[in-house]
């Protein structure tokens, strides 16, 4: 059984969340903990700590626009872009920022997709899978 739990979690892709809100933190590790392992960031400085810690693993970014501190999510999202081994990871900006020009802003960031707040687990689910894979 133990070995069973050890190929399972070595099969299941991780995503990193950077978010500054705890409650939204806790939504989105319960709502993904099944199918993704789960790294959390809430600053520029944990995101490049969690990336340098799991250099090979991280195979999505969930990231929030607007995070309290020096760096905000599309400054982060430029920082990845530049920087070759993360240049290709998909990268989902999650926002609460729901205005088309917030939209564009991602995208021209370097966001592969856009969601705004509150959107559902399993659109997230979905376009999760669709980038991935």
């Amino acid at each position: 059984m133990e070995a069973t739990a050890v190929q399972e979690k070595q099969q299941k892709p991780t995503v990193l969340i950077v978010e500054d809100d705890p409650d939204t933190q806790v939504y989105m590790k319960a709502v993904l903990n099944r199918h993704y392992e789960v790294l959390l960031a809430s600053t520029g400085d944990e995101v490049k700590s969690q990336l340098a810690a799991h250099p090979e693993e991280v195979t999505i970014v969930l990231m929030d626009l607007s995070l309290k501190g020096g760096e905000d999510g599309l400054m982060l999202t430029r920082y990845l872009r530049q920087t070759d081994q993360w240049r290709d990871v998909p990268i989902i900006a999650t926002t609460a920022h729901a205005f088309p020009e917030d939209r564009s802003k991602a995208l021209s960031a370097g966001c592969n997709a856009y969601l705004s707040k509150p959107f559902g687990h399993k659109q997230l689910l979905a376009l999760m899978e669709q980038l991935v894979s």
